[in-house]
C-alpha cells in the first residue's frame, strides 16, 4: 500500500503568527486532558470522551471556514483547537471518528506556532509509517476514507515550542 492520500498545502494561511497570538491569549482553554489543552467552537462536538457544548464560532474562524470551503469543497461548522504547550505535548496513534461527519467531508487541520510533524501508520502493516511536517499556516486535509486504513499521531519532539492546531469538521446535526 502506498502513502496515505493526504492533501498538504504549506502556505494556506498567511497571518498564522498573529492568529496564534490571538488564540493563545483569548481562548478559554479546557485543561481536562493531560497531554494538551483544547477548545471547541461551532456546533456541539464529542471528542476523546469530552463533550463540548455549542459555542458561536468567532468571525476570524468563520473566515477560515469559508476559505476551506473554497479550497476543499465543504463548509466546516466546528473548529476543535489543540494547544501543544511544548515538545512533550503529544497525541498518540488513533483514527478520527467519521460517523458524525457530513458525506464528502473529512478533517482539515491548520497548524500555528512551532513546526511539528504528523505521523501515519498503516493499520494492516505497522512497519509502514510516514512522517509529514506541519509548518505554521499549513493546511493538511484527511478525507474520511483515510481513517479506514491509517492511524495518525502527533509524536513528542524534544525542543519544540508551542503549537496550536485548528481542526475543522462539518458535523451532522444530531436530531
Amino acid at each position: 500500500m502506498s502513502a496515505p492520500a493526504i492533501y498538504l498545502k504549506p502556505n494556506f494561511l498567511m497571518a498564522a503568527e498573529s492568529l496564534f497570538d490571538l488564540l493563545k491569549k483569548e481562548v478559554i482553554w479546557d485543561e481536562r486532558m493531560r497531554a494538551r489543552k483544547t477548545a471547541s467552537f461551532g456546533v456541539a462536538y464529542d471528542y476523546s470522551q469530552i463533550s463540548y457544548a455549542p459555542i458561536v464560532m468567532p468571525d476570524f474562524l468563520q473566515i477560515i471556514c469559508h476559505a476551506l470551503d473554497d479550497e476543499l469543497g465543504f463548509l466546516p461548522n466546528n473548529c476543535l483547537l489543540n494547544f501543544y504547550t511544548n515538545g512533550n505535548s503529544s497525541m498518540g496513534f488513533h483514527s478520527d471518528s467519521t460517523g458524525e461527519l457530513a458525506e464528502g467531508s473529512g478533517v482539515a487541520i491548520i497548524s500555528l506556532g512551532s513546526l511539528r510533524h504528523i505521523a501515519y501508520r498503516n493499520k494492516k502493516d505497522k512497519d509502514q509509517e510516514y512522517l509529514y511536517p506541519l509548518p505554521a499556516g499549513g493546511l493538511l486535509y484527511m478525507s474520511a476514507s483515510i481513517q479506514e486504513d491509517w492511524l495518525h499521531a502527533i509524536p513528542k519532539e524534544a525542543g519544540s515550542g508551542e503549537r496550536i492546531s485548528l481542526t475543522f469538521r462539518k458535523i451532522l446535526n444530531k436530531a
